[in-house]
């Protein structure tokens, strides 16, 4: 897979010249001059050339005489076929992380020496019994051989003829691997072609959409988030995480539905010819746009024309008379019992052949109904204007559902996190910044009497300090005013909010009756505010105090956060910065805000051959998904009395939790360029505005900020243009991650003590 930023370039049609090649090898014409020079190297020579036997792997004919009856020219035939065709197709489903050189090598050898075994597990089906060999090891040895041989040089000239640069779209700059990984503001991206949020509620509503759009999604927050009753609850800001869990479990129900309607036609032909599920994933590929123009539109989305319709039905139309010709082919073989029915070699193989042709047909109709039902629900109850209106759709009346979603609901209005692993920051992206400093606290030296302090430093708390800087935010944002005088950045700040958040290790809260003292299984999600002001007073060990301040920007699709945990130790006092930025959620979940009004009639034609499209892979996974959905309660029920045992035998039970909803969403990319620009210009508000109510605090306690002033400046000019004169620098930091320490000068005066600052 190609990065999102980049097109294919013209070198990419060039695999198909392999498919003439191996065509042009495969041909009887090829084919007869050498295996005559394949038969006079082994009756010359006394043993089997048999690097030139893997020649023979493509050849097809047109003639029964070649391959001695009508019915071991199909099979050898479609052997050849599904040979050219898995080379070219299987390496592009093969994980991306793989090298394409090594996926497409790789691929190809796949596919040589899966086809292989069955010419040597059912030799009767390519060869009468009077041509046919003897099934040893030594054969299936020589088979392998000559399959790994032809599918390493089909496999060496297909990434040879693949090979080429790609063309980046103008002004598309792909995003950094750390901002695809943690959602940091250092991203820049090509342009996506969907709308952005604006109004409040946005991000719950395109999370909403992402159950009904994305499979995985939903499941992944029934799974990990609704069904761990153990774990904690991640903080999502600005999302209503418990509309998102009741709607996931709506969208897995609604595919359940359509997935045993799809395991029924999976059935139909197992029970009459396995063998033709295969043909009818085939058949079923044929569903793609057979005949569609490329549109030449590079600024915006049309739908398909009615042409693609036509070709799809067309294409449809030649696979159902294969389809009889092969049956044909297949009850021709000389096979009875289990390999008659695998095959489905009876009744003239029409049986075999008309249940295929029907379960096919029930699928793509199971599909496009179930399309339908998701575009009309999407159009209907997740517009903008629509979602605020609608009821919280209803879920399973279990007990232990019910238990769940009350938890998630206190976690959402909570102050704990309880996090896993390393990073106490789940649930709002990688950390994008950070810095610390040090303020000696020292009497501050005011003989000249221009302003009056304190005779005598007045002692305070860290107690004090949250709250007085906490106000300062709340201030700033509510009555947009400072000191009297408009703030220009009050606007931007209206929709800040700020809480105390406790971060606790899920491996240290075991034997804390402070966390663990709830009636559920899950941690407590809230604690009291004597409880928090003793956290804030005493930070040490695994239990910290954050004063947490979060701006949701572009319908809450964006949101920066400034953690700051303040703490005093002996005449020092310590501010630690933590700056994060949740990017927006992916771009396919703003689909819901493309659908405005009724199903058009171009709307149409466009989901019906989407839906085709995709009933292929949704008819193959059917069954399974099935099985998996009906063992849910099972599965629960049994994960649950594992982790209860765990939690009575292991003193460092992990509680933390290990996903976050929003950053299960989160999208590699930034969807408007005054996201990063407004995300960006919070933090640095928020930033200032917190030094000067460190600055304000201090000053009228009676304290020394001479040394708080100087590093104040460093941190909050991080990029300075100096023109002629000299400049030392000392330790300096440069990209992202990186760190410097910084030691202010001694001064003389009452600053003489001076406290450390760090920078990063």
């Amino acid at each position: 897979m190609g990065d999102p930023g980049m097109r294919p370039s013209g070198l990419r049609g060039r695999p198909l010249l392999l498919v003439a090649l191996l065509l042009v090898v495969g041909s009887p014409w090829v084919q007869r001059p050498l295996s005559e020079y394949y038969w006079e190297l082994y009756l010359s020579g006394g043993s089997q050339p048999w690097p030139l036997a893997s020649a023979f792997m493509p050849s097809w004919g047109y003639s029964p005489d070649q391959y001695a009856g009508v019915p071991y020219l199909i099979t050898n035939d479609l052997h050849a076929l599904l040979l050219i065709a898995g080379i070219v197709l299987v390496p592009a489903r093969l994980p991306a992380r793989f090298p394409a050189w090594l996926r497409r090598v790789g691929g190809a050898v796949l596919v040589s020496l899966v086809l292989r075994v069955p010419v040597w597990a059912l030799p009767g089906l390519f060869r009468p019994e009077r041509l046919a060999f003897e099934q040893s090891a030594e054969a299936l040895r020589q088979l392998l051989r000559q399959g790994l041989l032809f599918g390493l040089a089909a496999g060496v000239l297909l990434a040879l003829l693949s090979a080429g640069p790609s063309v980046p779209f103008p002004g598309a700059r792909p995003a950094p691997a750390r901002r695809r990984r943690e959602g940091g503001t250092g991203m820049k991206t090509g342009p996506v072609h969907m709308p952005v949020g604006s109004a409040p509620g946005d991000v719950t509503r395109y999370l909403c959409t992402a159950a009904y759009v994305d499979e995985q999604f939903a499941d992944r927050v029934v799974e990990e988030v609704l069904a761990d009753e153990a774990s904690a609850v991640a903080p999502s800001p600005d999302v209503d995480l418990v509309a998102v869990v009741r709607h996931c479990l709506t969208a897995r129900d609604l595919r359940q539905r359509r997935d045993l309607r799809l395991s029924g036609a999976f059935a139909l032909v197992g029970v009459f010819a396995p063998l033709w599920v295969l043909f009818s994933l085939v058949l079923l590929s044929t569903a793609r746009r057979t005949g569609a123009r490329p549109s030449l539109a590079t600024r915006g989305h049309h739908q398909p024309g009615s042409r693609v319709l036509i070709g799809t039905g067309v294409s449809a139309a030649v696979m159902v008379l294969v389809a009889f010709y092969v049956g044909y082919g297949v009850s021709a073989t000389p096979v009875s019992g289990l390999a008659a029915w695998l095959l489905g070699a009876y009744g003239g193989g029409v049986p075999a052949v008309l249940a295929s042709l029907a379960a096919v047909a029930f699928a793509c109709v199971t599909a496009v109904r179930h399309d339908l039902a998701v575009d009309g629900l999407l159009r209907t109850t997740m517009t903008r204007e629509a979602f605020p209106r609608q009821p919280r759709p209803t879920v399973p009346r279990h007990k232990w559902i019910a238990d769940r979603l009350t938890a998630i609901r206190e976690a959402q209005s909570g102050n704990v996190t309880v996090y896993s692993g390393y990073s106490p920051f789940i649930g709002y992206a990688g950390s994008s910044s950070k810095w610390s400093i040090a303020v000696p606290l020292l009497p501050a030296d005011d003989t000249g009497g221009v302003k009056a302090r304190p005779a005598v430093p007045e002692p305070f708390t860290a107690t004090d300090l949250v709250d007085h800087v906490r106000e300062r935010l709340r201030t700033v944002a509510e009555r947009g005013t400072e000191d009297g005088a408009a703030d220009d950045g009050a606007d931007t700040l209206r929709s800040l909010y700020v809480e105390d958040r406790v971060l606790v290790s899920g491996t240290a809260i075991g034997d804390d009756e402070r966390f663990t003292s709830g009636t559920g299984l899950a941690p407590v999600a809230r604690l009291s505010p004597p409880e928090v002001d003793r956290i804030v007073e005493r930070p040490a060990g695994a239990v910290r105090h954050h004063l947490a301040v979060h701006v949701p920007l572009w319908g809450g699709d964006v949101v920066p956060s400034v953690f700051l945990h303040f703490s005093a130790a002996g005449r020092t006092l310590h501010l630690h910065c933590d700056n994060h930025v949740l990017g927006p959620v992916r771009a396919d979940y703003h689909v819901v805000d493309r659908l405005r009004g009724g199903l058009s009639d171009d709307a149409r034609r466009g989901l019906l051959i989407t839906a085709l499209s995709r009933t292929g892979p949704a008819f193959l996974a059917a069954p399974f998904r099935a099985v998996r959905h009906a063992r849910f309660e099972t599965r629960h029920h049994r994960r649950t009395m594992d982790e209860l045992k765990a939690m009575e035998q292991d003193p460092v039970f992990d509680f933390g939790a290990r996903v976050s909803v929003r950053e299960m969403a989160l999208s590699p990319d930034y969807h408007n360029y005054f996201q990063v620009v407004d995300s960006a210009r919070i933090i640095a508000l928020v930033e200032r505005h917190t030094l000067a109510a460190l600055r304000e605090f201090l000053d009228s306690r009676g304290y020394d900020i001479t040394d708080f002033r100087a590093q104040q400046q460093t941190i909050l000019n991080q990029g300075v243009i100096q023109q002629g004169g000299m400049s030392f620098v000392g330790n300096q930091a440069v990209g992202a991650g990186a760190s410097a320490t910084q030691t202010v000068p001694r001064q003389t005066g009452p600053a003489a003590v001076s406290g450390g600052g760090t920078e990063k």
